[in-house]
């Protein structure tokens, strides 16, 4: 079945793979498109491009060729796609309709989105609530986190985090997984040359300021080895009016 679906999250997840998400154009239902699960394969970079033009991307809409519904709460958006079918671009929304877009979609604060109790602040547990994915518009940012964590027997791992006040009042702590915002600062590290507490202090003025507004997508990874009945909270979206990008897509930063 051919559908038309608008991006609203490309996130990383162990490279090369990646997680898309977005809603159905015709009935603006959220899905997260996924490999067969029998073939226990992920969505690759290779899969956002079509030739050298980066086509699934955010506020991007696509036709793909979806098969069946796979629901295992909380994440409860997921279809299996046909993957010898590639994604066929119908357009990229203007700057107007994406920030439309995005308001159409708002729940008051995170805590409203899952449908499940929220534990310590960080995660739901598997096998509850009613969706994975929802939309926030931030009553404020006070602080973008980039750099460096060291994990026991682990090799450092760039780490990128935001710190915001939903509309509730509730202030979260949450890492980026937005491959978009993750590929900025790298930009701003590799081509400008800039110091992590620069990229930092940048990211926090912009995005903190109170002259724009911060729309964040927030979303729940899967269980993993560590903590299999865990699904942690993340951003899986920032998106700024005016654009904290200037205009850029991943294809510019890469």
């Amino acid at each position: 079945m051919r559908r038309k679906m608008i991006v609203t999250d490309v996130t990383r997840m162990g490279a090369p793979r990646v997680c898309v998400a977005g809603f159905f154009s015709d009935d603006g239902v959220a899905v997260r498109p996924v490999m067969p699960y029998k073939s226990r394969k992920d969505i690759t970079e290779e899969f956002l491009w079509k030739g050298e033009l980066l086509i699934v991307r955010p506020f991007a809409e696509v036709r793909l060729s979806f098969t069946r519904p796979i629901s295992e709460p909380p994440h409860t958006e997921d279809w299996e796609i046909d993957p010898r079918i590639g994604p066929e671009l119908v357009r990229f929304l203007s700057p107007e309709e994406r920030r439309l877009f995005l308001q159409g979609h708002l729940d008051h604060g995170v805590e409203s989105i899952f449908g499940a109790p929220i534990q310590e602040d960080r995660y739901i547990c598997k096998g509850e609530g009613e969706r994975s994915l929802g939309t926030i518009l931030a009553e404020g940012v006070s602080e973008v986190t980039y750099g460096q964590r060291h994990y026991e027997d682990e090799e450092a791992k760039w780490e990128y985090r935001i710190r915001f006040t939903d509309g509730s009042g509730c202030e979260f702590s949450l890492a980026v997984t937005d491959l978009t915002f993750r590929a900025a600062c790298d930009n701003l590290r590799d081509s400008k040359g800039w110091d992590l507490s620069r990229i930092s202090e940048w990211m926090t003025e912009f995005l903190g300021s109170a002259r724009r507004e911060v729309y964040l997508r927030i979303g729940l990874a899967r269980g993993w080895e560590k903590y299999p009945d865990r699904c942690y909270l993340q951003v899986t979206g920032v998106y700024s009016f005016p654009d904290y990008l200037g205009g850029k897509a991943l294809c510019d930063l890469l």
